[in-house]
């Protein structure tokens, strides 16, 4: 699969629509502020890959940027992460950084994750699209760095394997150690993504992360949680409510909302199919 890079128009409309007047500048100050913007506005979320994999579309939908971006700007989707991963590195190396696409591994194992790593004066920072840091993480050789937002805290460090990053879940006692591995192109990104449609813990149920100025929401099916400041708490939701969250806290249009829950009373038996 061929994806494109960003036209110049179509980045400047992804900056405006994240509230800047102007691009960013391409140093730490203007990735922190575009990392922020994207944390508080572009959600990691599965609601176009459970639609995709309802009606058994050819693709996955998200993987290229353009369409990404024009979905977010749509509906207010953004996808899992190969698809948000790929949008991040076009619009930072659309903005004149030097990024990198990174494959990675959550916990620890085989290749299923991906990021983008920015270069700044020879200085390396994680913009991770799932993982909501808020922050850019850096990766500074010889130190384990923290970084927090609210709460919610990232930890980067290095051992004999190479480069390692945590970030918490709404178990206190749990974290996931995501490996990075190496660097990754367009078309191993799309080839993952389409892998996913086999198995994938984003493939049966909603899915949705989300940050905003005083901390972190994290959606599972009818489960939410929130890192703040004040630590870590859970509750669950009836359907109304997980609908609702969607739509004026992560910034879901009720018509992709609607469709999402009309797949999902199908598939539990709640109304029989057409």
């Amino acid at each position: 699969m061929a994806i494109k890079p960003l036209t110049d128009r179509a980045v400047d409309e992804v900056v405006e629509r994240l509230g800047f007047a102007q691009r960013p500048a391409t140093d730490i100050d203007g990735l922190r502020d575009l990392y922020q913007a994207w944390c508080r506005q572009v959600p990691f979320d599965n609601l176009r890959k459970l639609v995709a994999l309802h009606f058994d579309l050819p693709e996955i939908p998200g993987i290229e940027p353009a369409d990404f971006f024009a979905a977010w700007q749509l509906t207010g989707a953004g996808a899992t992460c190969w698809g948000s991963n790929n949008a991040m590195h076009a619009l930072v190396t659309g903005l004149g950084f030097d990024a990198q696409l990174t494959a990675a591994s959550m916990f620890d194992g085989e290749k299923n994750h991906g990021t983008t790593i920015v270069t700044i004066d020879g200085q390396r920072w994680i913009v991770d699209t799932a993982l909501h840091g808020d922050v850019p993480a850096p990766m500074i050789d010889g130190e384990t760095t923290t970084i927090e937002h609210c709460g919610y805290r990232t930890i980067v460090r290095a051992d004999e394997k190479g480069w390692l990053f945590d970030h918490p879940m709404p178990d206190p006692d749990f974290s996931i150690p995501c490996r990075i591995i190496g660097d990754m192109d367009y078309a191993a990104s799309a080839v993952a993504n389409e892998k996913s449609r086999g198995w994938s813990p984003f493939n049966t149920a909603i899915m949705v992360g989300i940050n905003d100025e005083t901390g972190v929401w994290m959606l599972k099916d009818n489960s939410l949680a929130r890192i703040d400041d004040t630590g870590i708490s859970t509750r669950q939701m009836s359907e109304g409510e997980v609908d609702e969250f969607l739509i004026e806290v992560s910034g879901h249009s009720p018509q992709l909302v609607a469709e999402v829950r009309a797949i999902l009373d199908v598939q539990s038996g709640k109304v029989p199919p057409d």
